[in-house]
C-alpha cells in the first residue's frame, strides 16, 4: 500500500514527502467507481445533555486526499446533510467554539476517528456526534522574585511516541498577558504536563555572573520550567483533565539559570563564499535521557555567514545549518557541549552533500505507476531530518541528492488506492548488500551505491472486525499491526488503521512475516512502538502470519484500557 513506511512526524522535514503514514494506511483500498453519488445525514448534540448544537461546522474529507472535501453546518435542530458525495472512504470532522474539535467515532486519546465507507449508491443516515466541551488550563507565571512575567510561552504537553522513543509534544499553548496570566483552551481530556519558557527577545534584564574562568561571559536567563516549578521533566507533575474541566491556579515561577552564547559562521562550499541565505536551528539533544529529548531551542538566520544564539542554558546541542536554492536544500550539522563558557567558534561548511543513484524494480503481477511513488532517507540518530532530495524517473532510475553524512534507512510512500494497493518495500541493496533493515552509512569513505530498490505488489491483506465488551461493533477503534521478534525495531513494518462505522477494518500492503494485531479504544498515540507500553497488552494480541498474496480474515476484541499510569 506504500503509505506506511515512515511516520515522518519530525517537526522539521526537508525531503520528498508522501501521504501521512498512519492516516493513509488506515483506509480501505478497494477501488470504488466514481458514480452513483451518496449522501450523509446526521445530528450533532452536546455531550451529557443531548441538546442539539446549531452552527456546528461539518467537514467531510477523503481519507487519502486532503484536498477533496465537502462542508456544511448544522441547522437550528442540530441536523446536517451532505449530498452528492463521491463514493470512497472519508473522515467526518465537527467543530464548534467551546467544544473539542472531533472526528466521528474518535476517542479523546486516539484522535483518529472512524473511517466512513461510502459505497456507490448507498447512503449513511442518522450519524450521531456528541460534542464534548473543551477543557482549559490557566494560571500565572512569575519570576524568582514573584514578579509577573508577560510574553512567556506556556505549553500543555502530552506524551507521544516516535519510532519507539517517547517525548512530550505540545497540544495547546498560550502567551502570558501583562499580568503574567495565561489560559490554554481547546484541550481534550487527558494527562498533560505544563511548561513555560521565555524567548530571548522577551527575557527580563539580566545581570552578569562572575566566573573564575576568564573566557566565560555567562548571564542569568530562564530555562524552560515544568509545573509546579522544576527544570527536570522527570519531576514534573501531570494534570489529569476531565472533559470540559477548567484547571486553574497553575501558578509557578521561572527558574534563573546560567546562560551562554553560541556564535559561529556558515560557509557555502558550493559557491566558495560565506552563506548568504541560511537558516540555523539549535536543538537540545540528550541521547542518554530515559525519554527522547530533542527540543528545538531556537532558530535564526545568518548575516554574511555569521550567526548567534543568545541566552542558551548549558547542555548538549546540535546546530543545523540549512541552505535553500534552486528548489533544493543542503545542510550541515555539528554537536556542541555547552558547559561553562561561550562557544564562539562554531564553523559549519555546507557542501553539495552526497549523491546516491540506482534503480527501482517492481515484482508482482499488478501494474505500479512509479510516478506516484516517493522515496526518502531518514537518519534514525537524529530527530530532525534535513537534506536529501529524491527523484524517481518513469524508467525506474532513482537519484537522491544533497545527502548529509549520516546513517540512513530508506522509506517509500505513495497512494493507498489504485491498481496496486498491496505494494510494499521488499528489498534495498547497495553494491549488492541488503541495507533495508540495518541501514546505510553515507559519507566519505563509505560505499554508496549503486542502489537497487525492489517494490513488490504481492503484499498480504488483513481484514476483519472489532467488537467491544458487549460484542457490539466498535466504530473508530484503533487497530495496530506490530511485527514480532527482532523486527519490532523495523518501524516501516508497523501499520495502523481505525475501524469504520460498522467496526470493520482493512490493512493492505503487508510485508511477509509474523505479527500481532491489537485494538484499542483509548491509547497513547504510537504508544505501541514503545516496548514498555506494549508489554502489559502482549497476551491480548492476536498473532497472524502474513504471506505474499495472502489474505487473513480475523475478529478482534477491543482492549478497553489505556496504558497504565
Amino acid at each position: 500500500m506504500l503509505v506506511h513506511f515512515a511516520r515522518l512526524c519530525v517537526p522539521f522535514l526537508i525531503v520528498s514527502s508522501a501521504l501521512s503514514a498512519q492516516e493513509a494506511s488506515s483506509t480501505q483500498t478497494a477501488k470504488v467507481p466514481s458514480k452513483q453519488p451518496c449522501s450523509i445525514t446526521g445530528l450533532v448534540v452536546k455531550s451529557g445533555t443531548s441538546e442539539p448544537l446549531k452552527k456546528a461546522g461539518i467537514s467531510l474529507q477523503k481519507a487519502n486526499d486532503p484536498n477533496s472535501a465537502y462542508s456544511t453546518q448544522t441547522d437550528a435542530s442540530g441536523h446536517f446533510a451532505i449530498e452528492k458525495v463521491e463514493p470512497g472512504y472519508y473522515r467526518l470532522q465537527v467543530q464548534h467554539t467551546g467544544y473539542v474539535s472531533q472526528l466521528y467515532g474518535e476517542s479523546s486519546s486516539a484522535r483518529r476517528g472512524a473511517v466512513l465507507a461510502l459505497n456507490p449508491g448507498r447512503n449513511i443516515q442518522d450519524l450521531l456526534v456528541r460534542m464534548v466541551p473543551w477543557a482549559v488550563i490557566s494560571g500565572r507565571i512569575t519570576d524568582e522574585d514573584g514578579e509577573r512575567v508577560p510574553h512567556a510561552t506556556v505549553e500543555a504537553m502530552r506524551h507521544h511516541t516516535w519510532e519507539g522513543k517517547r517525548d512530550l509534544q505540545t497540544y495547546g499553548q498560550a502567551q502570558t498577558d501583562d499580568l503574567g496570566e495565561f489560559r490554554i483552551f481547546g484541550l481534550a481530556k487527558g494527562r498533560y504536563f505544563v511548561r513555560a519558557k521565555v524567548h530571548e527577545y522577551w527575557q527580563p534584564a539580566r545581570r552578569d555572573l562572575g566566573s573564575a574562568d576568564p573566557g566565560s561571559s555567562a548571564q542569568t536567563g530562564y530555562a524552560p520550567v515544568y509545573f509546579p516549578g522544576t527544570t527536570d521533566e522527570a519531576r514534573a507533575v501531570a494534570i489529569d483533565l476531565a472533559p470540559g474541566q477548567e484547571f486553574s491556579s497553575v501558578n509557578f515561577a521561572l527558574i534563573p539559570v546560567r546562560t551562554l552564547r553560541i556564535r559561529g559562521r556558515v560557509f557555502d562550499a558550493v559557491l566558495g563564499q560565506p552563506a548568504k541565505d541560511c537558516t540555523l536551528i539549535l536543538v537540545h539533544h540528550d541521547p542518554s535521557a530515559s525519554n527522547f529529548t530533542n527540543d528545538r531551542e531556537g532558530m535564526t538566520s545568518c548575516q554574511a555567514g555569521a550567526f548567534q544564539f543568545s541566552d542558551v542554558p548549558p547542555g548538549a546541542y546540535i546546530v543545523y545549518a540549512v541552505l535553500n536554492g534552486s528548489g533544493k536544500q543542503r545542510s550541515a550539522r555539528t554537536s556542541i557541549d555547552l558547559v561553562n563558557t561561550n562557544f564562539d567558534e562554531v564553523s559549519l561548511t555546507v557542501g553539495p552533500g552526497f549523491e546516491l543513484t540506482g534503480r527501482v524494480l517492481v515484482e508482482g503481477r499488478a501494474t505500479l505507476d512509479l510516478s506516484q511513488i516517493h522515496f526518502w532517507l531518514r537518519d534514525t540518530e537524529q530527530y530532525f531530518n534535513v537534506g536529501g532530495h529524491a527523484v524517481l524517473r518513469p524508467d525506474g532510475t532513482l537519484t537522491i541528492e544533497n545527502i548529509p553524512e549520516g546513517n540512513y534507512h530508506i522509506d517509500a510512500g505513495g497512494p493507498s488506492t489504485g491498481s496496486a494497493p498491496d505494494t510494499y518495500l521488499k528489498a534495498a541493496r547497495a553494491n549488492g548488500e541488503d541495507f533495508l533493515e540495518k541501514g546505510l552509512a553515507v559519507g566519505a569513505g563509505s560505499g554508496r551505491g549503486p542502489l537497487e530498490i525492489v517494490l513488490s505488489t504481492a503484499g498480504a491483506r488483513i481484514d476483519g472486525s472489532v467488537t467491544d465488551e458487549n460484542n457490539l461493533p466498535s466504530a473508530g477503534a484503533v487497530v495496530t499491526l506490530v511485527p514480532e521478534g527482532d523486527r519490532r525495531k523495523q518501524f516501516r513494518l508497523y501499520m495502523t488503521t481505525t475501524t469504520d462505522q460498522s467496526g470493520q477494518f482493512v490493512l493492505r500492503g503487508i510485508a511477509p512475516g509474523t505479527y500481532k494485531l491489537f485494538s484499542w479504544r483509548e491509547v497513547e498515540d504510537n504508544g505501541w512502538e514503545d516496548p514498555e507500553f506494549l508489554a502489559p497488552f502482549e497476551s491480548q494480541g492476536t498473532r497472524v502470519t502474513a504471506e505474499e498474496n495472502g489474505h487473513i480474515a480475523t475478529r478482534l476484541k477491543l482492549i478497553p484500557t489505556e496504558k497504565p499510569k
